[in-house]
C-alpha cells in the first residue's frame, strides 16, 4: 500500500503539470491516498488511478523526429481521476477473453519480425512466431479486438473498462515529465524502461536498422513489468507492444479535445497506436509520437500484427 507521502512525491513530480488533488471523504481520496492500485477481480487487469491535472500534448517543434500528426502542442486538462493499466493486457488475460467470449481470432498474423508483409495464417495470439508465456503481452490484437476485450472485461465485472484516449494515453506515460521519453531525451539511456530496437535485437532485424545504443536484454516482447515504470507507476509506456487508443486520426492536433476526451471527428478508419514496440526504432519510442494505422481503408480496424497489443482504461465514477 501507498501511504501519503508517496501520493504527494508522486504528485510533485510532475511539476507544474499536476495539481494537487484535495484529500476529503470521497472514493477517489481514499483511493488516491491508500495505493492509487487496485484490481476487480484476480485475473483483472491491475490497474494505476492517474490524479487529474494537465500537461502540455503533442511535440514542441524541436524534436528534429516529430511529425505533423504531433503538432502543434497544447495544454490539455485532465479534469477527473481516471485508471489505467499498470501493464499491457497479457496473454493470459486475453486467452481467458476468447476461451469465455468466443471471439473470432481466426485469419492469422501479420509479422513484424524481418519486415515481411504477408499475413501468416499459423500465427496468432497464442503462437505470434516467436516464444512467449501467459505474462508476455498479448499480441497479434486488432483494435476490433482490443474494443471487444474491454467491452467483455465491462460485461464481466461492470466496470467501466475502455481504451484510454489519445490525450489521457499521453498524460499517463509522460507522468509530468516534459522531455521526449519520460526517462529523459535520449533513447540511448532508455533500456531499462523501455523494450524496443536495440543491441539486443540487433541479429533478428534487418540490417541497417536503427539501434539504440544500450541493450534491454530482449529480442521480442518481454514479459510485462520486467522493466521499471514511469513516474505513475506504470510499464512499458514506450516500447514491448505498440498500444490501440480510442481516438480518430487526425493529420495534426488542429481544434482537438482541451479536455482529455475521445476526438471523433477525423478518419475513424485509422485507428491510433501509441508508444512504439520491441521492432521499433528509437524515434517511435518519444512520449509525443503517434501513429494512425492504416492497410486498407475498409479492414484496417481488423488488422493484426505481431507487435500490435494494448492496455485498458477505466472511467472512475465519483
Amino acid at each position: 500500500m501507498t501511504d501519503m507521502k508517496q501520493v504527494v512525491r508522486w504528485v510533485l513530480v510532475a511539476g507544474i503539470y499536476i495539481n494537487p488533488v484535495p484529500l476529503s471523504a470521497s472514493k477517489a481520496a481514499f483511493e488516491l491516498e491508500h495505493g492509487m492500485e487496485f484490481r476487480d477481480c484476480d485475473s483483472c487487469p491491475v490497474m494505476m488511478v492517474i490524479p487529474p491535472g494537465n500537461f502540455l500534448m503533442g511535440s514542441n517543434g524541436t524534436d528534429g523526429e516529430q511529425r505533423s500528426d504531433e503538432t502543434p502542442q497544447h495544454r490539455v486538462e485532465i479534469a477527473k481521476p481516471f485508471a489505467i493499466g499498470k501493464y499491457e493486457i497479457t496473454r493470459g488475460q486475453f486467452a481467458e477473453f476468447v476461451n469465455a467470449s468466443g471471439h473470432d481470432m481466426a485469419g492469422g498474423c501479420i509479422q513484424r519480425v524481418d519486415m515481411a508483409s504477408e499475413n501468416n495464417e499459423s500465427h496468432s495470439w497464442s503462437y505470434p512466431g516467436y516464444e512467449q508465456n501467459d505474462r508476455h503481452p498479448a499480441v497479434c490484437v486488432s483494435w476490433n479486438d482490443a474494443q471487444a476485450y474491454v467491452s467483455w472485461l465491462s460485461k464481466k465485472k461492470d466496470g467501466n473498462y475502455r481504451l484510454s484516449s489519445d490525450s489521457e494515453w499521453e498524460y499517463a506515460a509522460r507522468a509530468g515529465t516534459r522531455t521526449e521519453r519520460y526517462w529523459g531525451d535520449s533513447a540511448n539511456e532508455g533500456c531499462q524502461f523501455a523494450n524496443g530496437a536495440d543491441l539486443s535485437s540487433e541479429t533478428i532485424l534487418p540490417a541497417g536498422w536503427n539501434l539504440a545504443h544500450c541493450e534491454d536484454g530482449y529480442s521480442y516482447t518481454a514479459e510485462v513489468g520486467s522493466l521499471l515504470p514511469n513516474a505513475f507507476g506504470l510499464h512499458d509506456m514506450l516500447g514491448n507492444v505498440a498500444e490501440w487508443v480510442a481516438d480518430c486520426w487526425n493529420g495534426s492536433y488542429i481544434d482537438a479535445p482541451p479536455d482529455g476526451s475521445v476526438w471523433m471527428d477525423g478518419d475513424c478508419t485509422r485507428p491510433i497506436l501509441r508508444g512504439a514496440s520491441w521492432h521499433d526504432d528509437p524515434r517511435f519510442l518519444r512520449s509525443a509520437n503517434r501513429y494512425g494505422f492504416q492497410i486498407d481503408l475498409t479492414e484496417n480496424k481488423n488488422a493484426r500484427f505481431s507487435n500490435f497489443g494494448f492496455r485498458v482504461a477505466k472511467t472512475m465514477n465519483y
